[in-house]
């Protein structure tokens, strides 16, 4: 009996009967995880002493807390992307368990344990670790010697023991025989690894020797790979025979066997490891084995034994080279298998049945032709964008967080801010949500989408709030299935709810300034709702009519403004009931009419000024009177309001009062003006009986003020365009004998008008 079977009949110690005896949570352990996961993408992510860095790390801490008020450690144990307590693997269906395990298995960790006393800084050092590129942990020592120089004894791990590997000049290595007992399938891997070890595919004639070949990690041949230590042209061949045999055998067949499956899930996982630029090597040869005649039968079979990601780079390389790409290969992305190469047997004996998220949902038929259309591609990713990714790719340089020389850090650090993280996280989502998936699924991403409004809100996100509102009112009308257009709606709950609401104005006020128009076509299309919180936000600014981008807002809304506003006018506040009839003008109708009539006696003049405007807007003769008291007024700056409006609205019944105002002789420069304001309201209302008087002032020729007299001829001769042509011949006599060239640029442009 081997030395591992052994190990299993031994009996059990003390202290493995006692972990038995008080499990784990299986809940509070997989938030412990999430958790970690997520502290350690922030510390990734975010520089020291971000907030970000700081709330996820106390969550995780927090946790583990809880998890130490259990058992005085924890040890998660890492097989490739899969973690493991004790003997039982949780569930490997979990992106996030997905994750993490695989972000500590490429540091080379077997297993990690959290040790009670540990405390935040320790946690978040040994995050800062993890997240360092490999290659500069190599460099430093390895993760083993980098760990314990860090000074986290609350942190154990054990690295991957990489000791049975070393170079040798032997030209042949026998390869052990499978026993029944073992894998099947591992013949394949053995195969290929065989041939390296023998020194097939090194250069030079030197191969690397193994003391079990079958367990050798992908990850290290990887390595000696990308490090040139292997002939990579050999090693393409070998894949390249490989993938060939692979793809016979499962087009002669229904569905790959187990050897065959074995076999590809090692081989993917060498493929992530790999140099981009060789793996490119590696994928090129398996879309020329995908797309030959003999496969495209099995298609389906075949990709099914693919990663996602590395079907899909496998596909953008393809399509950068020129290559087609059938719709069969776009339409079968969402159907890949996930192959597990691991015992059937220890997943189905103790998985984890954790509530946490469901896998994503791969990308569509209709996404994937979308994607490999350059054009439509291009606009996600710009040029711009890709020569910045390019400029970080080359400039970066060092340990992980420590910019290279000469980059402008500082140009993109604002990219790791929250509004681009949430608008980031918000339009993943939204992309999620037009695909076609389950129902569980289209729950799930839309309760995220509306968990994270507040703070889309809050970072002026209002062009991803206005997507995530028609989408969800799109899909509530139009979705498939029903259950989808039902949590549509229910989605659309959130964006009613009169908390939300107020929140949404209070935004909209807080960038006003540098996204007005984007928070308007938001607040636009919530809908009536934010009306009565906008209106007491009208109600602060004393300016006449408030600020445009708010009044322009309120008058888009129309009749449902309007009827707030007349909900309003007897509000003491003289200005507000000013700036609500200026509102009501710009957007109401004839229907309001009794609502202003009131404030015609109203106390403060500017309101009644405002309310006899409306009236003249709907053509009401009871305006017209009460304009031309006041062009009578003893206040100037009344008088010079009262001419406007009546140019404005073209108020022909008043036309003689206008032509008695006019400063016929000039004593002071101030005249001029008065005489500027009457001429342009007379042109625009364009009576003929207006004529002789402005052809009075048309001919004067002496004044102690020679440049206002010119300036005010000018506005006069551009004034004439309305007139009868017949009643401003003789006016347009005068000007073309004119001196001054603006007079006679006027008079030319009218005669070719008419």
């Amino acid at each position: 009996m081997s030395e591992m079977q052994d190990k299993k009949e031994a009996p059990a110690t003390h202290r493995e009967t006692t972990e038995r005896e008080m499990p784990l949570d299986t809940k509070l352990l997989s938030e412990a995880v999430i958790e970690l996961n997520i502290s350690r993408k922030n510390v990734g992510i975010y520089p020291p002493g971000h907030i970000q860095i700081t709330n996820s790390i106390d969550r995780a801490f927090a946790i583990l807390q809880q998890l130490f008020d259990i058992r005085s450690e924890m040890t998660l144990g890492i097989a490739k992307d899969t973690l493991l307590i004790g003997q039982d693997y949780l569930d490997r269906k979990n992106p996030v368990y997905r994750d993490f395990a695989l972000s500590l298995n490429q540091q080379g960790i077997a297993a990690v344990t959290f040790v009670k006393g540990l405390n935040r800084e320790e946690l978040e050092r040994f995050h800062r670790i993890i997240t360092t590129k490999p290659e500069d942990i190599r460099d430093a020592g390895g993760i083993g010697s980098v760990l314990s120089n860090a000074d986290i004894p609350h942190v154990r791990v054990q690295v991957i023991d990489y000791s049975s590997f070393h170079m040798t000049e032997e030209q042949e290595i026998s390869r052990p025989r499978v026993s029944k007992g073992e894998q099947a399938g591992s013949s394949k891997w053995q195969d290929f690894v065989s041939q390296l070890a023998a020194g097939k595919l090194a250069s030079l004639g030197q191969g690397v020797a193994l003391k079990d070949s079958d367990q050798m990690d992908p990850s290290e041949l990887a390595r000696l790979l990308n490090e040139r230590k292997l002939d990579t042209q050999a090693a393409v061949q070998s894949y390249d025979s490989i993938i060939t045999n692979y793809v016979r055998g499962v087009a002669e067949q229904k569905q790959p066997t187990e050897e065959q499956s074995a076999t590809l899930a090692n081989l993917n996982d060498l493929l992530r490891e790999l140099h981009p630029e060789l793996r490119k090597q590696f994928l090129s040869v398996t879309f020329k084995n995908v797309t030959s005649p003999g496969a495209s039968a099995k298609t389906e079979d075949i990709l099914g034994g693919f990663p996602d990601d590395m079907v899909i780079e496998m596909l953008r390389h393809a399509s950068q080279e020129g290559r087609q790409i059938s719709p069969t290969l776009a339409g079968l992305m969402q159907k890949l298998s996930r192959v597990e190469a691991g015992d059937s047997g220890h997943r189905d004996q103790a998985s984890y049945d954790t509530q946490q998220e469901r896998p994503a949902p791969v990308i569509s038929p209709e996404h994937m032709n979308t994607l490999f259309d350059r054009e439509t591609y291009e606009q996600y990713v710009t040029e711009d964008y890709d020569a910045t990714l390019k400029q970080m790719t080359e400039s970066a340089s060092g340990m992980a967080g420590v910019p290279a020389e000469g980059f402008p850090l500082d140009d993109y650090t604002a990219t790791l801010e929250d509004e681009h993280v949430d608008f980031q996280i918000g339009r993943a989502i939204l992309a999620f949500l037009e695909e076609d998936i389950e129902e569980e699924d289209y729950r799930e991403f839309s309760r995220k989408l509306v968990s994270v409004v507040p703070d889309l809100l809050s970072s002026g996100n209002f062009a991803l709030l206005l997507d995530a509102l028609e989408t969800f009112r799109r899909h509530s009308g139009e979705k498939a299935p029903q259950e989808a257009r039902s949590l549509a709606g229910e989605a659309l709950t959130a964006f009613q709810d009169p908390a939300f609401l107020e929140g949404a104005v209070a935004a909209f006020d807080s960038w006003a300034r540098t996204k007005g128009r984007e928070a308007a076509g938001f607040l636009l299309a919530l809908g009536p709702g934010t009306i009565p919180a906008l209106m007491d936000l009208y109600a602060v600014d004393e300016s006449p009519g408030g600020r445009r981008i708010l009044f322009d807002l309120l008058a888009n809304f129309g009749q449902a403004s309007v009827d707030e506003a007349v909900k309003r006018l007897r509000d003491p506040r003289s200005y507000y009931v000013r700036n609500l009839i200026m509102l009501i003008r710009w957007a109401g109708n004839k229907a309001v009419l009794s609502h202003l009539k009131p404030l015609l006696r109203h106390a403060d003049e500017k309101v009644r000024m405002e309310a006899i405007a409306a009236l003249l807007r709907f053509k009401d003769r009871e305006g017209i009177a009460l304009l031309r008291e006041f062009l009578h007024a003893k206040d100037p700056d009344v008088v010079s309001q009262a001419v406007f409006l009546a140019g404005q609205y073209r108020v022909a019944d008043v036309v003689p009062d206008l032509t008695s105002l006019i400063k016929k002789v000039i004593l002071f420069d101030a005249d001029y003006t008065v005489n500027e304001e009457l001429i342009k309201a007379l042109g625009e209302i364009g009576d003929a009986r207006a004529i002789p008087d402005i052809t009075k002032l048309a001919r004067a020729s002496w004044t102690f003020y020679p440049e206002s007299l010119a300036r005010m001829k000018g506005v006069l001769f551009e004034s004439l365009a309305r007139y009868p042509r017949s009643s401003i011949q003789g006016l347009l006599t005068i000007g073309e004998k004119a001196t001054d060239d603006r007079i006679r640029r006027a008079c030319k442009k009218i005669a070719e008008r008419k």
